[in-house]
């Protein structure tokens, strides 16, 4: 019986992270400010699809960056999460081991970078984004 409800259990936890949504899960600091929204698509040797890109600005001085990539081949998601150093977002994958790096041009409308996998099937790619 318990083997059966593994199923819906991670069903469960799914939803409730697709409703709550990445940065809030992940502890966006009061009073964070929205400062990027973006969107586009990136391609890998395995997996291809969509990526939505979010930058804040926050209390201290910091840029909390979130994302997902949105899979296409296979339906499914990976979220990712960190912050800008200047002009470079460097990120981590917040289930699946690897990272996410990009560069925002000069004028702010685009966001473009790699993703690496480190857990099988160890994909790797490239992405761009562009402001909403």
């Amino acid at each position: 019986m318990k083997k059966n409800m593994l199923p819906i259990q991670f069903i469960v936890l799914v939803g409730v992270l697709s409703v709550c949504g990445c940065a809030g899960m992940q502890g966006l600091p009061q009073g964070s400010v929205l400062t990027g929204d973006y969107e586009g698509s990136f391609n890998g040797k395995f997996f291809w699809g969509s990526i939505e890109v979010k930058v804040y600005d926050a209390p201290g001085g910091s840029r909390p960056v979130f994302g997902r990539l949105n899979q296409l081949a296979e339906e499914g998601f990976l979220d990712f999460r960190g912050e800008m150093k200047g002009s470079r977002l460097e990120a981590q994958f917040t289930i699946a081991n690897g990272t996410v790096s990009g560069e925002l041009s000069a004028d702010g409308k685009s966001l473009t970078g790699t993703y690496r996998l480190t857990d099988p099937p160890f994909d790797q790619g490239t992405w761009n984004a562009q402001k909403r």
